[in-house]
């Protein structure tokens, strides 16, 4: 399944012609192949050290972002919540991949929910996700 970037903000597309979730935006470039099998294979922790104990060259820092709206009660707080993560993890390890990575560490989470002035039902609610980490790459893989 091809990974679909957004032209205007570099957020990714859950398909081609989606609209973005970052900015609206329904412009996605082509995936660059290299870069998308590799977020794909990217090992993520929230600890400080990678599941093999080898050792790592620090990259950068990188962040991974999603939203997800509901109006009129459409959708579980869990199903929004849930998508907003996916998307949101997606975009932290494209990015990663984008500088080389083979792993993100350290990832910290941060969840903002917010709803309408009233009326949950009537006036929607959104689920915002996201996540900080640290970009790595194995020292036994650097050229």
């Amino acid at each position: 399944m091809a990974t679909y970037r957004c032209i205007s903000c570099t957020g990714i597309l859950e398909r081609e012609g989606a609209t973005c979730v970052s900015c609206g935006s329904a412009q996605a470039a082509e995936p660059q192949l290299e870069i998308v099998q590799r977020a794909q294979a990217m090992e993520v922790s929230t600890t400080n050290s990678l599941s093999e104990n080898v050792g790592f060259v620090t990259l950068g820092l990188v962040f991974g972002t999603s939203s997800k709206q509901a109006f009129w009660g459409l959708s579980t707080q869990a199903d929004r919540l849930t998508r907003a993560y996916d998307v949101a993890l997606a975009n932290l390890k494209f990015e990663a991949a984008g500088l080389g990575a083979d792993a993100v560490i350290a990832i910290t989470f941060a969840l903002n929910n917010s709803t309408g002035s009233g009326n949950a039902l009537l006036t929607g609610s959104s689920e915002a996700v996201m996540l900080l980490g640290t970009a790595v790459r194995r020292s036994d893989t650097l050229h």
